[in-house]
């Protein structure tokens, strides 16, 4: 997920990737190896997992719990001892804090409150459809991770639109998947900017695909995230749960007739009808012995797109569904009744809740808003809020000048500011990067004059907002061109620079 390159920074990308996430992913901190202890129940016993091609056990991951445990009834994805009596005490990060059954609890309603309390961790949900994983640091997003194909990058892009298939199979012959990126934009076949935008579109649908989780487990794991801007991306978690609104509506929808993702899909006969091209790639791979969630998979589609495609199909009278592969007596289920859930992938449809978390107001829409009031960045005036932006911009721009690289740099910015790739905020408009790396500063105050009326009832606060965004793509930028070292110590002192303005 690499832009244009230095020779130098070329050498060491794999590792640095590594460090970063996996291929799969936008980066994210890794776990210690203690959190992917593997054991296996035989008979009733809980042993290490010794089979061939699994890592061996480090003994520590038992040691000091010696004593008397019960074991708490949950669901068939989880296992929970408890000491008694407790002795309390801690262990050392990474840990996890917090567990539970996906399909009993609002994974919406926990993000909510952590986005309100500004916690950094890790939020990590296992579901049948994969491992995801979102990386938060005082309360918003700043990564995610994924082991499900459909989350790539390069299917992001090909889904998108922004490459072929083709390009991409071409690319992936010659490089790792962790130099997708860079790759295509080296060849001219993507610009930085549509990078940017394509991994942010990553990481938020693989936040909605943790929100719209009804099976699995979920765990909150107390670990430091970097002390650094982290991969350079940031989204607004409320935002990102707003978003959510159109999928879960959908998905109740399509739940009426599709209730999980584990049935099997039957084929009715031939397709006469023009369909689209996910349909006909869904419905080709149709033959009674694979269940949807399957069908996703081979085809590369989220469980998401998967069950909307495969519920095109049922309405088209193309597929039916069984909960038996094919051959079986087990009648169809293709007729299921409307059932009302009484809750939406995880979310009640009516509360509220008696869990004390932050409310999610919720209708048969799902999310409609977070009623916990989370406080905005102190208001400045808009002078220091532009004065201390350029200062990051132009510290930004003179550590990638270092590298010879600053032309490129500011021509790639003011391409991707000119195409409104960063913020549609209307302040930004027709402005331009100097060669410096800095905006003008009387045409960024003219144009919040101008503007600041339909800025919201904060529009300080929605301006800063606009230059946080283009902050950020400026640091995802620059982070492929430095040596992790110079990178580290660049943000650290954007971080310090923003911490003037107030609210972190």
């Amino acid at each position: 997920m690499c832009r244009w390159a230095s020779p130098r920074r070329c050498s060491r990308t794999p590792s640095r990737t590594r460090r970063r996430g996996a291929p799969t992913t936008t980066h994210g901190p890794r776990t210690d190896g203690l959190m992917s202890a593997r054991f296996r129940i035989e008979g009733s016993q809980l042993v290490p997992d010794e089979r061939p091609g699994v890592s061996p056990q480090s003994p520590s991951g038992l040691a000091g719990r010696a004593g008397s445990y019960i074991l708490q009834p949950t669901s068939p994805d989880l296992l929970v001892f408890s000491r008694s009596p407790a002795e309390g005490g801690s262990l050392p990060t990474p840990r996890v804090v917090l567990s539970g059954d996906a399909s009993g609890f609002p994974l919406s309603d926990l993000i909510a409150f952590l986005s309100q309390s500004r916690w950094s961790g890790i939020v990590r949900v296992q579901a049948p459809s994969g491992e995801r994983s979102v990386v938060m640091r005082e309360g918003e997003v700043r990564g995610a991770t994924s082991d499900v194909a459909a989350d790539r990058l390069g299917e992001v892009l090909v889904r998108l639109g922004y490459v072929e298939r083709a390009q991409l199979e071409a690319v992936l012959r010659e490089q790792p998947p962790s130099k997708i990126g860079r790759t295509l934009v080296e060849r001219g076949l993507l610009q930085a900017h549509d990078l940017f935008r394509c991994v942010t579109h990553q990481v938020s649908e693989i936040f909605h695909s943790i929100v719209l989780c009804r099976e699995g487990s979920f765990f909150l794991v107390d670990q430091p995230v970097e002390d650094k801007l982290g991969h350079n991306i940031q989204l607004s978690t409320q935002s990102l749960l707003m978003d959510s609104i159109r999928k879960i509506d959908e998905l109740a929808h399509f739940r009426k007739r599709i209730p999980h993702s584990r049935l099997y899909v039957l084929r009715k006969g031939p397709a006469f009808a023009k369909l689209e091209p996910d349909e006909d790639r869904v419905l080709a791979l149709v033959d009674g012995r694979r269940t949807l969630l399957e069908l996703g998979q081979a085809c590369r589609l989220s469980e998401f797109d998967v069950t909307k495609v495969v519920y095109g199909l049922l309405e088209g009278g193309f597929v039916s569904l069984s909960d038996k592969a094919l051959g079986s007596p087990v009648p169809s289920m293709s007729g299921l009744p409307a059932v009302r859930p009484r809750s939406i992938m995880g979310i009640p449809v009516v509360r509220p809740s008696s869990t004390g978390l932050p409310a999610v107001r919720v209708s048969q829409s799902g999310i409609r808003a977070i009623t916990a009031h989370q406080e905005p960045p102190p208001v400045v005036a808009v002078s220091e809020v532009v004065s201390v932006f350029n200062r990051i911009f132009r510290e930004i721009a003179t550590e990638v000048a270092k590298q010879g690289l600053a032309r490129e740099f500011i021509a790639s910015a003011n391409a991707a500011l000119s195409g409104q790739a960063l913020s549609s905020s209307p302040v930004l408009a027709g402005l331009s990067f100097a060669a410096d790396g800095s905006l003008s500063e009387t045409k960024l105050r003219e144009a919040y004059e101008q503007h600041r009326s339909s800025m919201g009832a904060e529009p300080v606060v929605s301006f800063r907002q606009a230059l946080s965004d283009v902050m950020f793509f400026l640091l995802f930028q620059a982070g492929e061109l430095l040596e992790s070292r110079a990178d580290e110590d660049l943000a650290r002192r954007v971080k310090d620079m923003l911490s003037t303005l107030g609210g972190g």
